[in-house]
């Protein structure tokens, strides 16, 4: 049986048909679907491009193969692209298998919308769109287009064939599965045992290396309450450093807002880089920090407490679910972000103690326990579908 999977990221083809991403759906990440299904059938918008770009992974190979839908960016650039996009998803709603919807997802919405009951469709929620809405993305529709989404989605859940999300309660609360609807939870990351370290990190000294992982195409990750929080702890200790990986539209402004705020000579940004520097980045590090305004479950976070770093974030979606509620600050709160990281960076005893808490709870994060919950979750949509 054939999967075929919606994708909200954006990715890139080569002449030679080979599709790349600069994100982490490389090809390895698709491999977790075939062990209950034939081949796997990525739905996305590509973009066609002439090279390679050297950060880029391969996302298309041995029975993954891509369904490519009009390339565009932002709600204006869905509606330029509509009817060409509805045309391209009435297309493969004919295709035989089942469809798995990565959710919340403008595509899936269409999707699904044409699939109606005559087809089963499953889910994997991964994310929370009342939240991104009520982050300030959206503009002046954000209203509209938050209770349209979060509508959207919560009838999804009930109509599905199956559900499964990364979060343990908090999306099941606002998105609860139907009646009929076969559930699950598991992570979306799965750590090899490579990436976790043996040992937690015993302190010797106060924390002055700050690390931020995320994306700068929108603010979700909240970098620049972050930036203004960071200027608090400079003015106690100029040693401070914060290092940002991540490129996007607003790196300009977060640039701008450093200098601004005097603080250019102890911020980093090193732009986009590959997962292999990532982890680099995080075992070099002293103190991980994401004050996201939304969230599913932050894989950057995960990763990072694989390294036995202490974490600081925001609750904002899972995050609770990852680090003890003292380090869970609300967002967009630059003050309490602030006088969190003091306390946690200048207190040795705490920062042994959260790297040894954050280290063992990243360990539910393996990959031989999540691929079994996964699996079952697969083997189990592939039966109903018969």
């Amino acid at each position: 049986m054939n999967l075929m999977i919606t994708c909200e990221f954006r990715f890139f083809q080569t002449p030679n048909g080979q599709v790349w991403t600069p994100s982490s759906f490389q090809h390895s990440f698709w491999l977790r679907y075939l062990n209950a299904f034939e081949n796997v059938v990525v739905i996305a918008r590509v973009q066609q491009v002439t090279h390679v770009e050297k950060h880029w992974r391969l996302s298309s190979g041995d029975r993954v193969s891509f369904f490519p839908l009009p390339y565009y960016v932002g709600i204006v650039g869905l509606l330029t692209k509509l009817p060409l996009t509805l045309y391209k998803l009435f297309k493969i709603s004919r295709f035989k298998g089942l469809f798995l919807c990565r959710v919340p997802s403008q595509t899936a919405n269409l999707l699904t919308m044409i699939l109606r009951k005559r087809r089963h469709f499953a889910l994997e929620v991964v994310g929370d769109p009342y939240d991104v809405f009520s982050s300030g993305v959206g503009g002046r529709i954000a209203t509209l287009l938050r209770n349209s989404s979060t509508k959207s989605l919560q009838k999804q859940c009930q109509r599905a064939l199956g559900a499964s999300y990364v979060t343990e309660k908090y999306l099941q609360k606002r998105y609860p599965a139907g009646k009929q609807t076969y559930s699950s939870f598991y992570s979306s990351i799965m750590l090899e045992d490579s990436q976790i370290v043996e040992q937690a990190k015993v302190y010797f000294k106060p924390a002055r290396k700050l690390l931020f992982v995320g994306s700068l195409n929108q603010l979700y990750k909240a970098p620049d309450i972050l930036l203004s929080a960071f200027a608090k702890l400079i003015q106690n200790d100029q040693s401070f450093q914060l290092t940002l990986l991540g490129a996007g539209k607003y790196l300009p402004q977060l640039k701008q807002q450093a200098s601004d705020l005097d603080i250019s000579n102890n911020v980093h940004f090193k732009g986009e880089v590959n997962s292999e520097e990532v982890l680099i980045y995080l075992k070099t590090t002293e103190l991980f920090v994401l004050p996201s305004r939304t969230e599913g479950l932050p894989r950057a976070m995960i990763e990072a407490m694989a390294q036995g770093l202490p974490c600081v974030g925001s609750n904002a979606g899972g995050i609770p679910e990852l680090i003890p509620s003292d380090y869970c600050v609300p967002t967009d709160e630059v003050n309490t972000l602030y006088a969190t990281l003091n306390d946690l960076c200048n207190n040795i005893e705490k920062l042994t103690q959260q790297s040894a808490i954050n280290l063992a709870k990243s360990h539910n994060y393996r990959c031989e326990f999540l691929t079994e919950k996964r699996t079952k979750f697969y083997q189990k949509l592939r039966e109903l579908n018969q």
